[in-house]
């Protein structure tokens, strides 16, 4: 949704006037906020994180150890992965992975993610309702005191916050048929992807390209 925010009053509105003081808002007051419900388990993102990271890894400890097999026992090496079963222990190894991985994210309950695209950069802040098991499965100690309460006496939890400063940001990618938008930094690695509604997509998008100045 784009607002303009007044720093005076320290107040969203819908229009480029400040419903408070009356007083006009510059184009740099705009702000597109939104909120995106959604259970870990069904994050597209996070399910390819869940496989690519562990194929990588083992993929990695098998090159490592065929390069030490290889200076070892020089030609032999290749009996090394066809006949000592290495290769069917790293598939399951890789596949109990992906299973915990998976029960992980089961358990870390539903989320609510709130993104703001304001002049200076991209917030997305991460909001649970805590219980001890999620607080487990994202790594987070379970803390009374940090627990608050919404407007409908509802507990809830910051689980995560980041921030891109837009001049930090080095590319970005529009994935408009999924609703994402990811934001690279450095250039190859994905510091933030947001997930955006049909309705306000176009309008973040065309702020993402005037920020980053179609860097991609």
């Amino acid at each position: 949704m784009l607002i303009y925010y007044c720093a005076k009053c320290q107040r969203q509105n819908m229009h480029n006037t400040c419903d408070s003081c009356g007083k006009g808002l510059p184009g740099t007051a705009a702000r597109y906020i939104w909120s995106d419900y959604r259970l870990p388990l069904g994050d597209v993102v996070k399910l390819g994180q869940v496989m690519r990271i562990p194929l990588i890894a083992l993929a990695l400890l098998i090159t490592v150890m065929f390069v030490m097999e290889y200076i070892l026992t020089g030609a032999q090496a290749m009996d090394f992965l066809t006949n000592s079963g290495v290769l069917p222990a790293m598939v399951q190894a890789f596949m109990g992975a992906v299973a915990i991985a998976l029960l992980i994210l089961a358990l870390q309950g539903r989320e609510n993610v709130q993104y703001v695209l304001d002049p200076k950069g991209a917030l997305k802040r991460t909001w649970i309702r805590p219980t001890r098991l999620n607080c487990w499965a994202r790594g987070l100690h379970y803390d009374k005191r940090a627990i608050q309460q919404n407007a409908d006496g509802m507990p809830f939890l910051m689980a995560h916050e980041e921030y891109l400063v837009w001049q930090d940001a080095k590319r970005y990618a529009l994935r408009p048929r999924a609703g994402r938008i990811k934001l690279y930094r450095p250039y190859a690695f994905v510091f933030m992807t947001l997930h955006i509604p049909r309705e306000e997509y176009d309008g973040a998008a065309q702020m993402v390209a005037a920020k980053i100045k179609l860097k991609k």
